[in-house]
């Protein structure tokens, strides 16, 4: 018998936490299991409803530190966790009862040491339900995680599982970074690693979320791109082709916030990096990557 560690990170969601924490409870598997919530410095009544919830509650426990970020939160709720696996949830997620055992059994079968599954989103006005599972749907296969994280991230991590042993491998969530945690290190752990994947439901997110860390959409994509530029430097042998289509997408994202939030037009240097990031070979665009860190704090020029 295998064993996880469930991982939630908490800020403010206090609404949430009744129906995130019931759900972790609801796991259906013949596995050993622990929940390690991090209270990051909530203001609201999150710390008291978590106390009260996992209260008596064995191999549950409630860690309450200052804010720090998620990224700091996770890799605290790591340090604490015992079992081989983590199963990270989003403080305003919602497991589907099967899906620890599916993403459990994708590994086994695959030999892997992280399993996705597919996500979608509720309304929280409305009760969270998921259908049967049906078994084709549940099928591993695998997945090139790495190349579409390069493009654009397809799941958070609510919707993975993954080594506890290999996540401390590859660094844990990068404590550079504040809170863009999913971008990251799904890289991180997919650079060099097979990955178990089903398209079977395992998670729901809202659809709208006061105070989400996606609210704050200028600091989350300069910290995308802040990663891309990590990525590069710390891994020289990624392909020609990689390395484009990182440069790409990461000055693509300055050009867009400049056009779109700032009104920056085709004169602009964003524009010009852009089309510099799509035309010019990876060696020649590299260097100025850095520059597109200020692409979303600066007025338009």
């Amino acid at each position: 018998m295998t064993g996880v560690s469930f991982i939630v990170p908490v800020w403010n969601k206090a609404i949430y936490l009744p129906a995130v924490l019931n759900a972790i409870f609801a796991q259906e598997g013949d596995f050993a299991r622990e929940l390690i919530v991090v209270d990051d410095g909530s203001t609201d009544d999150s710390p008291a409803i978590l106390d009260r919830i996992c209260a008596g509650r064995a191999d549950t426990r409630v860690i309450h530190q200052k804010n720090q970020g998620q990224v700091a939160a996770s890799n605290a709720g790591v340090r604490a966790a015992t079992q081989p696996w983590l199963k990270f949830v989003d403080a305003d997620d919602v497991l589907a009862p099967y899906a620890t055992r599916v993403l459990l059994d994708a590994a086994a079968s695959i030999g892997a040491r992280i399993a996705v599954g597919a996500t979608t989103s509720y309304v929280f006005s409305e009760k969270v339900t998921f259908g049967d599972l049906d078994p084709a749907q549940a099928a591993p296969y695998r997945r090139d995680l790495f190349a579409e994280c390069i493009v654009n991230c397809p799941c958070n991590l609510s919707a993975t599982l993954i080594d506890r042993a290999l996540y401390w491998e590859v660094g844990g969530a990068d404590a550079r970074l504040f809170y863009v945690i999913d971008t990251a290190l799904l890289m991180r752990i997919s650079r060099r690693h097979a990955v178990a994947a089903v398209n079977a439901l395992v998670a729901k997110g809202p659809v709208t979320a006061p105070g989400r860390m996606s609210g704050d959409q200028g600091r989350m994509l300069r910290e995308h791109n802040h990663a891309m530029l990590y990525l590069l430097a710390e891994n020289p042998d990624l392909t020609w082709r990689q390395r484009r289509q990182v440069l790409e997408r990461a000055f693509g994202r300055a050009w867009k916030w400049q056009r779109r939030k700032l009104g920056a037009s085709i004169t602009s240097r964003w524009f010009w990096l852009y089309a510099l990031a799509k035309l010019g070979p990876p060696a020649l665009v590299e260097p100025y990557l850095g520059s597109t860190l200020d692409a979303f704090t600066e007025a338009s020029t």
